[in-house]
């Protein structure tokens, strides 16, 4: 018995000592190819950069080896493009990686680890590779867990306005708010004009998600050419739909069509109160001074906040919020229009 322990220490030890060497070795030869990496790149940025500029003709000389020829590429190509706006610069760093990496990143895609996939996805998108998008989206069709490489697959298309993309949407579930928000940013206009047809259309089923999500989008933006859009979303018949349109409309600041948010001064939801009042002082809009006077003793706090910020913004606002101090009949509002009177900036 002895003995057999003996070994079986012995034996534990020499398999704890070859760990560590394997450990050892690899860590030894990840920084030997990094040290490559970094002299190469060192080396050769300068002429890369002329290069990529059309000062030279002829493009610098790079490593045989697949691996550090990749890496070194990356890496001068995301340190240019990450640091140019010039259109040129930016077509021959797209040349260039097309040139050089299309067929290694297909095959990452295709039998890569799942990190390599992932940065793979975001060097295809910051170097505009449009010509591998078609394996792009065959990846898309294969991939079973909604993660970053779904996220990143997704924005690559949107980045390459693949025209399967807003289709491809309309019948996916579960897709955030969020993401369909960064994926509209990168999309022109001939998708947002499919997506509102698809809408307005009626006969197909579009996600409530992806009004909502392009409804803010275009507020935020302030993407003028679908504020019409936006405009009639205010009298949709979802409440969440609505409230999306009226805080893009804020976003907007305008309205077209002010007699529209007249309504909303009584609204049942103290939401649309808010915003018809927020709306109405943004755009100064002098003919519902006595909604706002009446909202400033709203049962909701928020609703009487934006009600006497809308007052104080408007010609003789400040007159009429100390009016509403020494004469409101709603205590609520005399403490609101006291409070605004005090605080600084407004809407």
């Amino acid at each position: 018995m002895i003995q057999v322990a003996a070994v079986t220490a012995v034996l534990l030890f020499v398999i704890q000592v070859l760990v560590l060497v394997y450990i050892l070795y690899k860590k030894s030869k990840a920084k030997r190819f990094e040290a490559k990496v970094e002299k190469y790149f060192t080396k050769n940025l300068s002429a890369y950069l002329s290069f990529i500029s059309g000062e030279h003709m002829h493009e610098p000389r790079l490593p045989e080896s697949g691996d550090l020829k990749k890496e070194i590429l990356e890496r001068i190509l995301n340190e240019v493009s990450g640091n140019s706006s010039d259109p040129e610069q930016l077509s021959n760093i797209q040349r260039i990686a097309q040139s050089h990496l299309s067929e290694r990143y297909e095959t990452t895609l295709l039998k890569g680890k799942w990190a390599d996939r992932v940065n793979t996805l975001y060097f295809i998108e910051d170097f505009k590779m449009t010509n591998v998008s078609g394996q792009v989206w065959q990846h898309l069709t294969k991939i079973q867990n909604k993660d970053e490489e779904y996220r990143q697959t997704l924005r690559v298309l949107a980045s390459f306005q693949d025209e399967r993309l807003i289709d491809y949407l309309i019948q996916e579930q579960d897709i955030s708010l969020g993401l369909i928000k960064e994926l509209l940013r990168r999309l022109n206009s001939g998708s947002f004009e499919y997506l509102v047809s698809l809408i307005e259309d009626g006969d197909t089923d579009v996600p409530q998600v992806i009004e909502e999500a392009f409804i803010s989008y275009c507020g935020e933006s302030r993407n003028y050419e679908f504020m019409r859009f936006v405009e009639r979303k205010i009298e949709d018949d979802r409440k969440e739909i609505r409230l999306k349109a009226f805080r893009s409309l804020c976003n907007y600041q305008y309205t077209s069509d002010t007699n529209s948010i007249k309504a909303f001064f009584s609204s049942e939801y103290w939401e649309e109160r808010m915003y018809a009042a927020r709306l109405s002082g943004i755009m100064n809009l002098e003919e519902y001074i006595s909604d706002l006077i009446r909202l400033a003793g709203d049962s909701t706090w928020w609703v009487r906040f934006a009600a006497c910020e809308a007052i104080k913004i408007n010609p003789g606002g400040e007159d009429i919020l100390h009016s509403i101090v020494s004469g409101h009949e709603d205590s609520y509002a005399r403490d609101m229009a006291k409070q605004t009177l005090t605080m600084k900036g407004g809407m």
